[in-house]
């Protein structure tokens, strides 16, 4: 191939008119108006709005039975590390939603220390290690904090689909660690056993099963191009 610039391209027949016309209409018919997202803040606090509400109308419904055995001291460091994540995790999300956005934290960092983290607060809180009706008690919470999880990972869902997940997998993950944490929330405010292994494997096993629900949408969405 020459690299001399002044040798003419060979040039051939010039497009059909009417095929160039056809494939504007058909380009125009199936073309939509792009919707502008709000901005970070705005995103963050809607997440957290979301959040917020399902939590507190979930364990409503079946009771806000933990607060009574909690103490004022209890509650805001049980609440506050809670919060603190989902604060975290609503903004990891919203980053991963945005082609080149900034990335305050590695999603398996953030997800590794919300759980250990989580465990650690638990773990200190709740001296009692008892196995007595493990399974039986553990159950219900487990049951409540996954269908706690679903209700938020639906209606987030909508809100996830707004962006364009540049890396599907990580995203979701985050998306359902994030969708479980409402279930720990839920049973942080509804479940009044005070045992520590109840808590780690029960409340925190809504939140792993979530993040794994996330991991397997991820892949499903990856295998079918979703990035391509």
């Amino acid at each position: 191939m020459s690299d001399d610039p002044n040798i003419p391209f060979p040039s051939g027949e010039p497009p059909d008119a009417a095929l160039i016309a056809r494939i504007s209409t058909q380009l125009a018919a199936r073309s939509k108006p792009i919707r502008p997202l709000p901005s970070n803040v705005i995103l963050w606090i809607i997440s957290l709005a979301v959040f917020a509400a399902i939590s507190f109308i979930v364990a409503s419904l079946v009771g806000f039975k933990a607060i009574a055995v909690l103490s004022g001291e209890e509650m805001a460091l049980y609440y506050g590390a809670v919060l603190l994540f989902a604060g975290l995790f609503a903004r990891a999300v919203i980053e991963r939603m945005i082609p080149g956005e900034k990335r305050l934290l590695r999603s398996s960092i953030l997800w590794i220390a919300a759980l250990s983290a989580l465990g650690m607060v638990i773990a200190g809180l709740f001296s009692d290690h008892s196995t007595e009706s493990f399974v039986s008690q553990g159950i219900p919470c487990l049951r409540l904090g996954v269908i706690s999880a679903l209700i938020s990972g639906l209606l987030g869902w909508r809100l996830l689909q707004r962006g364009y997940l540049v890396s599907p997998r990580e995203t979701t993950v985050l998306f359902g660690f994030f969708a479980g944490l409402v279930g720990v929330a839920v049973l942080a405010l509804h479940c009044p056993i005070r045992n520590s292994l109840h808590c780690l494997v029960w409340h925190l096993g809504a939140m792993v099963l979530a993040g794994l629900v996330g991991l397997i949408l991820g892949k499903f969405l990856e295998s079918y191009g979703y990035a391509d």
